[in-house]
Protein backbone atom coordinates (compact mmCIF):
# COMPACT_ATOMS: atom_id res chain seq x y z
CA UNK A 1 0.00 0.00 0.00
CA UNK A 2 2.61 2.18 0.83
CA UNK A 3 4.28 1.56 -2.43
CA UNK A 4 1.47 2.65 -4.75
CA UNK A 5 0.86 6.00 -2.21
CA UNK A 6 4.45 6.82 -3.44
CA UNK A 7 4.20 6.10 -6.93
CA UNK A 8 1.01 7.67 -7.23
CA UNK A 9 2.71 11.30 -6.97
CA UNK A 10 5.49 10.20 -9.01
CA UNK A 11 3.35 8.90 -11.95
CA UNK A 12 1.35 12.64 -11.57
CA UNK A 13 4.74 14.29 -11.74
CA UNK A 14 6.05 12.91 -15.08
CA UNK A 15 2.13 13.45 -16.87
CA UNK A 16 2.91 16.94 -15.76
CA UNK A 17 6.54 17.10 -16.92
CA UNK A 18 5.26 15.11 -20.06
CA UNK A 19 2.43 17.86 -20.90
CA UNK A 20 4.77 20.66 -20.38
CA UNK A 21 7.53 20.04 -22.48
CA UNK A 22 6.81 20.99 -26.18
CA UNK A 23 6.72 18.55 -28.60
CA UNK A 24 7.56 19.76 -32.38
CA UNK A 25 4.74 21.70 -32.99
CA UNK A 26 5.92 22.26 -37.26
CA UNK A 27 7.00 20.45 -39.50
CA UNK A 28 10.40 21.23 -40.88
CA UNK A 29 9.71 23.82 -43.55
CA UNK A 30 9.18 27.40 -44.20
CA UNK A 31 6.49 29.40 -43.35
CA UNK A 32 5.42 32.74 -42.76
CA UNK A 33 5.10 34.40 -38.62
CA UNK A 34 2.09 35.98 -38.96
CA UNK A 35 0.00 38.06 -36.30
CA UNK A 36 -3.28 36.33 -35.79
CA UNK A 37 -5.11 39.84 -35.23
CA UNK A 38 -3.86 42.06 -37.91
CA UNK A 39 -2.83 39.44 -40.58
CA UNK A 40 0.76 41.47 -40.96
CA UNK A 41 3.64 38.75 -41.31
CA UNK A 42 7.13 38.97 -39.49
CA UNK A 43 9.22 39.85 -41.83
CA UNK A 44 13.20 39.59 -42.13
CA UNK A 45 15.60 42.97 -42.21
CA UNK A 46 16.25 45.58 -39.58
CA UNK A 47 19.40 44.77 -38.44
CA UNK A 48 19.56 46.06 -34.68
CA UNK A 49 16.04 46.62 -34.34
CA UNK A 50 14.22 43.80 -36.52
CA UNK A 51 11.03 41.84 -36.05
CA UNK A 52 9.93 44.13 -38.80
CA UNK A 53 5.53 43.72 -39.36
CA UNK A 54 3.94 44.72 -42.47
CA UNK A 55 3.11 43.06 -45.87
CA UNK A 56 3.39 39.12 -45.86
CA UNK A 57 5.96 39.36 -49.01
CA UNK A 58 9.15 38.27 -50.88
CA UNK A 59 10.96 39.06 -46.97
CA UNK A 60 8.33 37.32 -45.31
CA UNK A 61 9.95 33.73 -44.90
CA UNK A 62 10.77 31.37 -42.52
CA UNK A 63 12.69 28.43 -42.38
CA UNK A 64 11.39 26.21 -39.21
CA UNK A 65 14.15 23.95 -38.15
CA UNK A 66 13.54 21.16 -35.24
CA UNK A 67 16.03 21.19 -32.62
CA UNK A 68 16.90 18.52 -30.16
CA UNK A 69 14.38 18.95 -27.10
CA UNK A 70 11.49 20.38 -28.87
CA UNK A 71 12.79 24.14 -29.82
CA UNK A 72 12.65 25.56 -32.99
CA UNK A 73 15.19 27.73 -34.88
CA UNK A 74 13.77 30.38 -37.12
CA UNK A 75 16.53 31.15 -40.30
CA UNK A 76 15.30 33.84 -42.80
CA UNK A 77 14.78 31.92 -45.92
CA UNK A 78 16.30 34.43 -47.98
CA UNK A 79 19.95 33.92 -45.64
CA UNK A 80 19.37 30.76 -43.65
CA UNK A 81 22.75 31.75 -41.22
CA UNK A 82 20.85 34.10 -39.87
CA UNK A 83 17.85 33.39 -37.49
CA UNK A 84 15.05 35.15 -35.27
CA UNK A 85 16.97 35.83 -32.43
CA UNK A 86 17.09 38.38 -28.98
CA UNK A 87 18.89 41.48 -30.14
CA UNK A 88 22.07 42.50 -28.37
CA UNK A 89 19.97 46.03 -27.57
CA UNK A 90 19.29 46.31 -23.63
CA UNK A 91 16.23 48.04 -24.20
CA UNK A 92 13.05 47.20 -22.37
CA UNK A 93 10.65 45.83 -23.88
CA UNK A 94 13.43 43.24 -25.49
CA UNK A 95 13.70 43.60 -29.23
CA UNK A 96 14.38 40.60 -31.62
CA UNK A 97 16.71 40.65 -34.46
CA UNK A 98 17.88 38.21 -37.27
CA UNK A 99 21.14 37.74 -36.00
CA UNK A 100 24.37 35.00 -36.93
CA UNK A 101 22.89 31.52 -35.57
CA UNK A 102 23.30 30.40 -32.16
CA UNK A 103 25.63 33.34 -31.60
CA UNK A 104 22.23 34.65 -29.09
CA UNK A 105 19.28 33.34 -28.08
CA UNK A 106 17.60 32.41 -30.88
CA UNK A 107 15.36 28.55 -30.27
CA UNK A 108 11.71 29.17 -29.63
CA UNK A 109 8.99 27.48 -28.02
CA UNK A 110 6.05 27.06 -29.83
CA UNK A 111 3.21 26.64 -27.37
CA UNK A 112 0.07 25.64 -28.94
CA UNK A 113 -1.28 23.96 -31.94
CA UNK A 114 0.50 24.79 -35.32
CA UNK A 115 -2.95 24.10 -37.38
CA UNK A 116 -4.01 27.43 -38.34
CA UNK A 117 -4.38 28.46 -35.15
CA UNK A 118 -2.90 30.91 -33.20
CA UNK A 119 0.50 29.81 -30.99
CA UNK A 120 2.42 31.92 -28.84
CA UNK A 121 6.34 31.84 -29.00
CA UNK A 122 8.88 32.23 -25.99
CA UNK A 123 12.77 32.16 -26.50
CA UNK A 124 13.43 28.57 -25.05
CA UNK A 125 15.73 29.01 -21.69
CA UNK A 126 14.62 32.73 -21.16
CA UNK A 127 10.43 32.93 -19.70
CA UNK A 128 11.14 36.11 -17.46
CA UNK A 129 11.23 38.05 -21.22
CA UNK A 130 7.79 37.12 -22.12
CA UNK A 131 6.15 35.49 -25.37
CA UNK A 132 6.77 37.17 -28.99
CA UNK A 133 3.93 40.19 -28.83
CA UNK A 134 3.35 42.77 -31.99
CA UNK A 135 3.89 46.53 -30.67
CA UNK A 136 3.41 49.06 -33.05
CA UNK A 137 5.16 48.09 -36.41
CA UNK A 138 7.72 45.51 -34.90
CA UNK A 139 7.14 42.03 -33.05
CA UNK A 140 9.13 42.18 -29.50
CA UNK A 141 9.01 40.10 -26.72
CA UNK A 142 6.90 40.99 -23.15
CA UNK A 143 3.81 39.45 -24.15
CA UNK A 144 1.83 37.58 -21.61
CA UNK A 145 1.97 34.01 -23.09
CA UNK A 146 -1.29 34.88 -25.93
CA UNK A 147 -1.62 33.07 -28.30
CA UNK A 148 -0.80 36.06 -30.90
CA UNK A 149 0.74 34.74 -33.97
CA UNK A 150 -0.34 31.75 -36.59
CA UNK A 151 2.13 30.01 -38.32
CA UNK A 152 1.26 29.31 -42.33
CA UNK A 153 3.21 26.77 -44.26
CA UNK A 154 4.44 28.28 -47.66
CA UNK A 155 5.08 25.85 -50.57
Amino acid sequence: MRIRSILSPAAAAVAVVALSTPAHAVDNGYYLIQNAESGQCLNSGGGMFGGELGDCGRRSGWHAINLPGGAVQFREANDESRCLALSPLKIYPPAVAERECNTSPDQWLIHGPSNGEGVALSLDGAPNLGTLTPQDDRARLGGQGEREWVLVPVG
